[in-house]
């Protein structure tokens, strides 16, 4: 489990004990995951949209084949690897898991990072305009349009 993922760790039910059972997970990153590993979704039932009356919103729960297209990968030790967290890409370099495990991981960061940040805008005042961000301190505001009015 990567840092920051306490509250967001992924749910995986391994369905069965032998390699021919189904797989679900309602971690959308891994499941993006194994679909770039060729594991398909299961064609009856690929996405169940869960809902609770006491949470807002809904669940998704992704079901998975247990094996990849090419017959190389199994889900199951798919999941097992995800489950490892950064370990297992870290023993295991150039496996094309961990570059699909690195490439979710990655996007998952970027969103955050692009969530935290605020937008900008154009802020005027008077004839002077500048783009900054629209939750810029009043300071920050004179010290860059204070310039433009002299």
């Amino acid at each position: 489990m990567r840092e920051g993922d306490e509250k967001e760790g992924p749910v995986v039910t391994i369905g069965g004990e032998h390699d021919e059972a189904n797989f679900d997970t309602r971690d959308s990153y891994l499941a993006a995951a194994l679909m770039a590993m060729g594991i398909e979704p299961v064609a009856g039932e690929p996405v169940r949209i869960i809902t609770r009356e006491h949470l807002s919103g809904g669940q998704y729960q992704f079901f998975f084949k247990p094996v990849s297209d090419c017959g190389k990968f199994r889900t199951r030790d798919m999941l097992k690897a995800w489950r490892e967290g950064e370990k297992w890409p870290e023993e295991n370099p150039d496996h094309p898991f961990a570059i699909a495990m690195a490439a979710v991981w990655n996007y998952r960061d970027l969103l955050k990072f692009i969530k935290s940040k605020s937008p900008y805008g154009w802020v005027t005042r008077g004839r002077s305009v500048a783009m900054l961000p629209l939750n810029s301190s009043d300071d920050l505001q004179e010290k860059i349009l204070g310039r433009f009015e002299k």
